[in-house]
């Protein structure tokens, strides 16, 4: 039975992609969380309840916890075949409103943990020769947009570290892929997520930015009214990927039920294509 570890899990995709890897029997599923014992206690003894399943305090942002419970795990279960980097957090605001710090504390959830969990599991996966990483971008990992230039700036260092490392990771027998939503109704945006915290700066702009994040909230609220997109895709494409044969899941997944999946479809094959001519152009 393969092991699966799955970060972010008191919410969102985390949480109900647990429910039903689960629900398929197939698998061991470590549903790592923060505050386990504290606000995410109920989330925590709701998840145990699921067979197959154990719940374990993980603080991604952390290099020791992280090391520690991975060698844990490793030591009970003997492998980790598929790691899912879900944990993520959202922000907004005018990018000269960030003080480097928030930038900083923004990055630190959403880049260097993932690429923390990616280091903490490779070595046993390259012993083995065999490994899954699936790692949570966004559409907002293609196209940056006002108010979220920070936020997308992180999801573009993901897409960057996990395509330019596919080629050196697949020759050690590991793949390692994106998935990226477009906007889809969790609990992400509802949290407080790490946004822009120099106030001041923002009132500079005369009501700029309030004026921006009301139009935005009403737009991107349509548009999840209109077309109703399901979370529950996300994770239906995530489970499809863990069952496909190593070499044959597509490096990038978007998955925008609002743009469309041709679109979505159009971005992956385009970027993919650009990519290889460049390469082509300098003789690789």
């Amino acid at each position: 039975m393969e092991t699966i570890v799955v970060t972010g899990t008191s919410s969102g995709f985390g949480r109900m992609l647990v429910h039903e890897l689960a629900k398929s029997g197939l698998y061991s599923v470590i549903a790592a969380m923060r505050n386990s014992t504290a606000q995410n206690n109920a989330i925590k003894k709701e998840l145990e309840e699921l067979p197959g399943v154990k719940v374990v305090e993980m603080d991604v942002t952390s290099d020791e916890q992280v090391a520690k419970i991975t060698a844990q795990i490793l030591e009970e279960f003997q492998s980790i075949d598929v790691l899912i980097n879900n944990a993520g957090v959202f922000g907004g605001g005018l990018l000269e409103a960030h003080s480097i710090q928030q930038v900083h504390r923004l990055f630190e959830v959403n880049v260097y943990a993932p690429l923390r969990l990616m280091k903490a599991v490779l070595p046993s996966m390259r012993s083995r020769q065999d490994g899954l990483i699936i790692t949570m971008s966004s559409m907002l990992g293609f196209f940056s947009i006002p108010l979220n230039a920070v936020y997308s700036a992180s999801k573009f260092a993901l897409e960057g570290l996990v395509t330019g490392s596919y080629p050196e990771l697949i020759q050690k027998g590991v793949e390692s892929i994106l998935v990226e939503p477009g906007s889809f109704p969790t609990e992400l945006y509802q949290k407080a997520g790490i946004k822009a915290d120099l106030a001041g700066v923002t009132a500079s702009y005369d009501g700029m930015a309030e004026q921006m994040t009301t139009y935005a909230n009403v737009k991107v609220s349509e548009a999840l009214k209109k077309h109703q997109p399901k979370p529950e895709e996300v994770v239906t494409k995530i489970i499809s990927l863990i069952a496909m044969e190593k070499g044959s899941r597509p490096l990038r997944n978007p998955i925008d039920q609002i743009s469309g999946e041709a679109f979505s479809n159009q971005v992956a094959e385009e970027l993919n294509t650009l990519a290889r001519k460049q390469m082509a152009a300098y003789g690789f």
